[in-house]
């Protein structure tokens, strides 16, 4: 009988050959219960630490929202101190150290132009230091342009952010320190090919690379009182057209557009409907939007500027079919040059003045003068103001609409000369107009950033003589309480979750042991809040007094938490409200270090990266170890299940031999 390699019979013979193999393997496979107990505990200690890095990751998310401006914050306060029954409300809001003017800033510093076909030689190298950081040095490993150059800086994590600019001069690399203030400066020294790049702000040398941005620290705007009263609003000029049928077309003309100091736009329509202007209008760069209104009879076409301000005025030259369109900022017509002395005939022609929808006949008789056709125009009342300039050679007539309306001279025969027409003025182009403390202050728009050092004022109505307004800027003690009872919270909650993930239990029942969270034993997770608390109890110079956590009341529990004493915290905001800040977020501030800390610990080469990657390879040669055994115990079984098969055949054989032999004797004559 066949015997099979690692099969299985067992009506091959008289033993039960899957039974003596099963034990035997029972026994051989205890090999692998060290190892299986170890790979467990692995897996645990890994998955305890990716807990601890994400508990580790939302505290640096709460420490990231401590800015230096949420432990300095200051508040506006609004009081109407005037008298009467029409007193303004709420004519303007302050915003506190909002603006750009108090935000810190990073230097910036700049290259002299390169070609771009500059070549950087292989081997030279130039090294970056940042304020009294140690310099990174950085060596090119091939030639390079000056994109190579960058890419070489921005891969050294110098403290500085490399990018490229280009104009007339060529290229110009810039660099930008990662982090502001004055205390960050940039210091760059260079070899060979790459001198040309070195910067020392302190040294007389002279060099090609310029400051373009100075290093600035955050400020805070000034306590105190101001007076402020609101005269006017700044305001887009808003202009409109006459009214135009529907169909109406612009068949020819030129139509060009000017807001302010910017330059001038042509207009060029697809097509030469009204929608087809108002199109190409909003299409171009003319600095104003265009829509179109019905009056339910014709379309008019409203042209606003983008932005407010007198100097943001619109003008407007239409010639041909675009006439109509045309509009001078000051909103008068003006005539072209009219010799002085020249009459007019009016037997040949007449004028016709449109202001609105409302067309006047201009009385006229004989042969007029200039004069004589201000006159007329103004004994009309029609809505405009006629007067004669004069620019050294000759007259201009000059119709100065009294109101908002579109005007429109229309002159035939001997008069077409003094043909021209406006759009209507909606809304005049001006500036907010404003005091504070007495001074007179101007602003191009309703957000005035620039009157007050650290306080943007946003404007909505206008003050009268019975107000009497006040803007108080004040330290915000209630908001610092908020922010160090945020601090002290993202402590406790971190602190808590580290507790939970090396708890220990004491067991209550004799000869049970002790019950223990996966990173109770880890030096790794002690030698983290050992950082932590030292620098929580550190001390920070330049506080004039505060010092420490607990000069603010913040103090530790019996349990390693922290606790705020609010009182102790408001009589320092009180008191030393600089002091706070420096306390938390000056460069050795306590917040400042905590997130320089927890920034290393969470790093790739930090003690919570270390530690998994270390379990990490433990467990692959743990995973790789009971491999192994699981192949020799496999061949094992197949051996042991091929030895106890041949057996049970020979022994099937010898049962049968032996039964053949008891049969034959059973035969043989017995004797008598």
């Amino acid at each position: 009988m066949a015997t099979s390699t690692g099969t299985i019979s067992t009506s091959a013979g008289p033993l039960d050959v899957a039974t003596l193999v099963s034990q035997l393997m029972t026994a051989e496979s205890q090999v692998l219960t060290p190892l299986t107990t170890q790979a467990s505990s692995y897996n645990t200690l890994i998955s305890a630490y990716g807990n601890l890095k994400s508990a580790v990751s939302s505290y640096q998310s709460a420490l990231t929202a401590l800015t230096s401006a949420s432990f300095s914050a200051q508040k506006a306060s609004v009081n109407n101190s005037g008298t009467g029954t029409t007193l303004t409300t709420d004519p303007f809001t302050a915003d506190v150290n909002s603006d750009d003017s108090t935000k810190i800033l990073a230097q910036k510093i700049q290259s002299a132009g390169y070609p771009s076909s500059q070549t950087f030689n292989a081997g030279d190298s130039l090294a970056i230091k940042i304020g009294t950081n140690s310099p990174t040095f950085i060596t090119l490993q091939a030639n390079s342009t000056l994109s190579g150059v960058r890419d070489a800086i921005n891969a050294s994590k110098a403290g500085v952010t490399a990018s490229i600019t280009t104009d007339g001069n060529g290229d110009h690399l810039v660099l930008e320190s990662n982090t502001g203030g004055t205390a960050n400066t940039i210091k760059v020294t260079a070899n060979n090919s790459l001198s040309t790049l070195a910067y020392d702000a302190s040294s007389s040398n002279p060099s090609t690379v310029t400051q373009i941005q100075a290093a600035r620290d955050a400020t805070a705007a000034a306590s105190g009182s101001y007076t402020i009263a609101v005269s006017q609003l700044a305001q887009a000029q808003k202009i409109s057209s006459t009214g135009f049928a529907s169909g109406t077309t612009f068949d020819s003309g030129i139509l060009a557009i000017k807001t302010g100091d910017g330059s001038t736009a042509i207009i060029k329509p697809t097509s030469n409907s009204l929608a087809g202007v108002r199109d190409a209008i909003n299409a171009s760069s003319a600095g104003v939007s265009a829509t179109i209104v019905s009056d339910g009879t014709n379309d008019h076409l409203v042209i606003a500027a983008k932005d407010s301000g007198s100097t943001n005025s619109i003008r407007i030259t239409g010639t041909e079919s675009f006439s109509s369109l045309a509009f001078d900022p000051s909103g008068k017509i003006t005539s072209t040059g009219i010799t002085t002395g020249q009459t007019f005939d009016t037997s040949t022609g007449g004028l016709s003045l449109k202001v609105g929808d409302t067309t006047t006949a201009i009385s006229l008789s004989g042969t007029p003068s200039l004069a004589d056709i201000k006159t007329a125009i103004n004994s009309a009342n029609a809505g405009v103001t006629a007067s004669i300039t004069n620019d050294g050679t000759n007259d201009h007539l000059v119709l100065t609409p009294t109101g908002s309306n579109t005007v429109a001279l229309t002159g035939t025969g001997d008069f077409s000369t003094l043909t021209g027409s406006t759009m209507g003025q909606l809304l005049t182009a001006q500036d907010a107009k404003l005091s504070i403390d007495g001074v007179a202050v101007t602003s191009k728009t309703n957000k005035v950033t620039d009157a007050i050092s650290g306080v943007t004022l946003n404007l909505s109505k206008v003050t009268t003589s019975s107000d009497n307004f006040t803007l108080n800027i004040a330290n915000d003690t209630t908001g610092v309480t908020s922010t160090a009872t945020s601090f002290v919270s993202a402590y406790n909650t971190l602190a808590k979750a580290i507790a939970g993930m090396t708890a220990q239990t004491p067991s209550t029942t004799l000869g049970t042991s002790t019950s223990s969270s996966p990173l109770a034993s880890e030096s790794s997770v002690q030698n983290i809040m050992t950082q932590l608390r030292s620098t929580l109890f550190g001390t920070v110079d330049g506080g004039n007094g505060i010092s420490t956590l607990s000069d603010i009341g913040i103090s530790f529990q019996k349990d390693g938490t922290l606790a705020l004493d609010s009182t102790k915290l408001s009589t320092a905001a009180t008191n030393n409200f600089a002091g706070i800040n420096n306390l938390f977020t000056s460069t050795n501030g306590i917040v400042t270090k905590l997130q320089a800390l927890v920034t290393n610990i969470l790093s790739d080469d930090g003690i919570i990266a270390t530690k998994t990657n270390g379990l990490k390879a433990s467990l692959k040669i743990n995973t790789d170890r009971q491999t192994a055994i699981n192949t020799r115990l496999s061949n094992m079984k197949d051996a042991y299940t091929t030895q106890f098969n041949t057996l049970n055949v020979t022994l099937a054989s010898m049962n049968a031999t032996q039964s053949y032999l008891t049969q034959q004797l059973a035969n043989l004559p017995k004797a008598s």
